[in-house]
């Protein structure tokens, strides 16, 4: 997760800096999206609901994301906003980057590491002022 939200702000640093052109930005940005939302989910499902490090999204979170992605960003919003572009290519995109969650981010840490993670105990601290 840290590694595609590292890419997203080199992505964005470099098509700031005029360094990367408009179409390999706008990929870009739709190839890490969904790694990024849907990495963002599953570190949610573990550590704020408590599903633990061997917790993988369902196959379906993935694909009903891409569907409301691809309906919503390509099929409803150009009719709504100048600014948006029906693209075939985007909708590749968004498949390549859910194929990338799925292989490389979608997968158990107990099972990866042999064993589960400990939880950590939160003790809260007094500050004196």
């Amino acid at each position: 997760m840290v590694l595609i939200l590292i890419l997203f702000v080199v992505v964005r640093v470099l098509d700031a800096g005029g360094r990367l052109g408009p179409m390999a930005a706008s990929y870009a940005d739709d190839l890490i999206c969904l790694p990024m939302v849907l990495g963002l989910v599953l570190w949610a499902h573990r550590r704020l609901l408590g599903k633990g490090a061997g917790y993988v999204l369902p196959r379906r979170h993935g694909l009903l994301t891409l569907l409301f992605f691809a309906v919503y960003f390509e099929g409803f919003l150009p009719h709504w906003s100048g600014a948006a572009v029906a693209d075939f290519w985007d909708l590749l995109m968004y498949g390549v980057g859910l194929v990338v969650f799925e292989m490389l981010m979608n997968k158990s840490s107990v099972a990866e590491y042999g064993k589960k993670t400990k939880k950590i105990k939160v003790v809260p601290i007094s500050i004196p002022w």
